[in-house]
């Protein structure tokens, strides 16, 4: 994996540098100001960009779009994980959230799966801003879903399998179990079957974005096997 590391901190960077090598990943530049991201972005068209959320002169949540529009995923990094923050930075496009309060493996492993097209942010940074109204409510994580994850709830609660939701999509099927995986990240569970129950359960035609509440896709019949996750079905894994 090749990688832009943009921070003000410069001995933090040289030991990300070192540490990143020794995880078998290749630093390919390094900056200390936001519109560098772009920059070196631009230039070197990296994998991954980590770049650090404060800088003296202010945020860099506002280059998060012109540095993904290389081509490069971008990670944002801070020492303080304000849940709005985070939640800012995934609206903006960021490919994942770290703290450099976690250990260095964590770090690298959340690069990894934004390279691999995951979503690289710890489900806990996330719980951790919920208020006292959030945790009374089972589709809090709700607010977090991209249009496109709302297509894909969409698919789930229909029952269709990978292939049928990349076809309905127009995705390869690796992006569709992406898609999905990303999709369960957000909603912290484990399982197709798990996300279905959540809206089987607590959510209304109000819970969905307005474009959604109408659409259905093609209910497939049942599998002959009569076990779902054989299929690709709801009960399937990612």
């Amino acid at each position: 994996m090749r990688i832009v590391i943009c921070d003000d901190h410069v001995l933090l960077t040289e030991a990300m540098v070192i540490a990143f090598a020794d995880h078998g990943h290749d630093v390919v530049a390094t900056g200390t100001a936001p519109h560098q991201a772009v920059e070196l972005a631009r230039e070197h068209r990296p994998d991954v960009c980590l770049l650090d959320v404060n800088f003296p002169d202010g945020s860099s949540l506002d280059v998060i779009d012109d540095t993904r529009s290389t081509g490069t995923r971008v990670v944002m990094m801070s020492a303080w994980t304000e849940h709005d923050t985070v939640l800012r930075a995934l609206d903006a496009g960021a490919a994942g959230y770290v703290s450099k309060r976690q250990p260095m493996a964590e770090i690298v492993a959340a690069l990894e799966r934004a390279h691999a097209g995951e979503v690289g942010v710890d489900p806990a940074l996330l719980r951790a801003g919920r208020t006292d109204a959030d945790s009374d409510d089972p589709l809090w994580q709700l607010r977090f879903l991209t249009d496109r994850e709302w297509e894909v709830m969409r698919c789930i609660m229909d029952g269709l399998t990978t292939a049928e939701m990349a076809h309905h999509l127009g995705v390869r099927g690796s992006t569709a179990r992406t898609h999905v995986q990303n999709l369960l990240t957000k909603l912290g569970v484990h399982s197709r079957l798990k996300a279905a129950a959540l809206m089987t359960s607590h959510a209304s035609s109000e819970s969905w974005p307005v474009h959604l509440r109408q659409a259905t896709t093609r209910r497939p019949p049942p599998p002959v096997v009569g076990d779902a996750a054989a299929a690709g079905g709801v009960g399937a894994a990612p």
